[in-house]
């Protein structure tokens, strides 16, 4: 079984891999491509608490909570590709079990108090510290691009050798329709999601699985249901005491006692089982073999109890006050079905789906800073100057899994509003220069033309009289998808810049 569980762990995260993947244009697959966040049940109550309102799109994560009532945490162990990313770490650095740490264990269901009173007034705290937003995020904005980069730079590298070129030329033409992006993409805060990621790669180093033993709240969720399994490890009254099922538990599920086992840790990895000397240990539904007292129960002090209520209060007080900057919310697109900002803001999770999407079309999409307050840190926005809107393109609505953007047909996306186009005459080469430039009018893709070019008579500095066509932005028309920001020709920033007035937000 130890063996089938790792097989099943690669298969799952060739899987998770498969659909990071297949997010990309044109979305095609017939398998949402956010599955494993569907299937999240601590994602599914803090943005159903959050929004006051029952997401269909997670009907199967609470079908996954049940399952754990008789098979226990079998998510942490066999399923989770964050997990799986741990213990491929400790196999590639020969990693011991490492120091046992059970102070610290509770922890992580206080994590868990503290990020559902958030959620219940609603300030959605999860998609800091659940596993399949942090590697959903980390995948898209670090590892895949950095992945990228090496690889086409080692491939431009052989590229200088001639007998070569025919051969990579063939790779890079098959490579560029599955897993190379046609163009590199660079993301806001790349390098912050990559050190949260590393941080917690680097916790393997104390003890085996550190960050699923003593921090993840998604495991706090699981072993607050895995109390009532029934599938768990059993040990005969023949065990000689010989301690090697403890030190081969990489969750420490195991206390001194040896016959004993910590259900809530367990992740049913089968260790135990493998390398127990006597052939005494089993992992099975057969309660004759059950030896010694119950299993322990949880360890968690009233105090830490209430000083993570508290502390889920005081940072609900302190997200909800924030100071919030006019000018910046002035740069704060929304993609095109966006909810309206309060209930946009309780459902999305910073999962980035939208945002990997998107850097496969039009690259509009990035991580927020302040735009919308401290409250929307890393959420979606659009930054034009780097990329526009794809004016066919729905693919950012197909993908949320908390519904945070509502899904729309492609005529719907053609009509719906996200901003307005605006001219800076002090940059713009028509007003300033008295020259011609018809850029941004031959970019827009509205049927009509959201920016009309008239003709005008100007005296130039030398004394001439010349005939300019001067651009002007048809508000009536205009849905600020932002491709004319993002092809003005002047260095630096654009004379034409899209701001949200206008915009239309989804059931608003």
């Amino acid at each position: 079984m130890k063996t089938v569980r790792r097989i099943t762990q690669i298969i799952f995260v060739l899987f998770f891999v498969y659909l990071f993947l297949a997010a990309s244009y044109p979305l095609t697959s017939k398998i949402p491509v956010d599955l494993f966040l569907r299937l999240d049940p601590l994602l599914a109550l803090s943005s159903i608490i959050s929004s006051r309102a029952f997401i269909s799109t997670f009907i199967w994560a609470f079908l996954l909570l049940a399952l754990t009532l008789p098979l226990g945490r079998f998510f942490c162990g066999w399923v989770c590709p964050l997990g799986t990313s741990l213990d491929l770490l400790s196999y590639l650095s020969k990693n011991q079990i490492g120091k046992s740490l059970k102070k610290i264990r509770p922890f992580k269901y206080y994590l868990l108090f503290f990020l559902l009173v958030g959620a219940l007034f609603s300030a959605q705290l999860i998609w800091f510290l659940d596993p399949m937003a942090i590697a959903t995020r980390s995948l898209t904005l670090s590892i895949f691009p950095m992945a990228t980069l090496i690889f086409t730079s080692i491939f431009a590298g052989l590229f200088g050798l001639t007998f070569l070129q025919d051969f990579l030329l063939r790779i890079q033409t098959s490579l560029s329709s599955t897993l190379l992006p046609e163009q590199m993409t660079f993301f806001r805060f790349a390098g912050w999601v990559l050190l949260i990621f590393l941080v917690i790669l680097a916790l393997e180093l104390i003890s085996r699985r550190f960050w699923c033993r003593n921090l993840c709240p998604l495991g706090a969720l699981y072993a607050l249901f895995s109390r009532f399994q029934v599938l768990k490890r059993r040990v005969s009254p023949d065990c000689t005491d010989c301690g090697q099922c403890q030190s081969m538990c990489k969750m420490d599920a195991i206390p001194d006692d040896f016959k004993l086992t910590d259900d809530q840790e367990c992740i049913l990895c089968w260790n135990c089982v493998k390398d127990c000397p006597e052939g005494v240990t089993s992992i099975d539904f057969n309660s004759t073999l059950l030896a010694g007292k119950p299993s322990p129960g949880l360890d968690l002090s009233r105090r830490g109890f209430l000083a993570s209520i508290t502390t889920g209060l005081l940072s609900v007080g302190i997200l909800k006050t924030a100071f919030l900057d006019r000018d910046l919310k002035g740069k704060l697109i929304r993609p095109p079905g966006a909810r309206p900002e309060p209930e946009f803001l309780d459902r999305c999770i910073r999962c980035h789906e939208c945002v990997r999407v998107c850097s496969t079309s039009g690259r509009f999409l990035q991580p927020s800073f302040l735009e919308g307050g401290l409250e929307a840190l890393w959420t979606p926005i659009g930054v034009a100057r780097y990329g526009y809107c794809e004016y066919s393109c729905i693919m950012c609505t197909q993908v949320c899994p908390t519904e945070a953007i509502h899904k729309l047909d492609e005529e719907t996306k053609k009509k719906t509003i996200i901003g307005l186009a605006f001219i800076d005459r002090d940059r713009c080469i028509p007003w300033y220069k008295n020259e011609n430039c018809i850029v941004c009018e031959e970019q827009c893709p509205v049927h009509d033309k959201a920016i009309e070019l008239r003709d005008e008579k100007v005296i130039h500095w030398d004394g001439s009289e010349r005939l300019v066509k001067r651009p002007y932005v048809i508000e009536n028309l205009c849905i600020g998808c932002g491709i004319c920001e993002t092809k003005c020709p002047i260095e630096g920033k654009s004379a034409i810049f899209v701001t949200p007035q206008n915009e239309q937000r989804w059931g608003a």
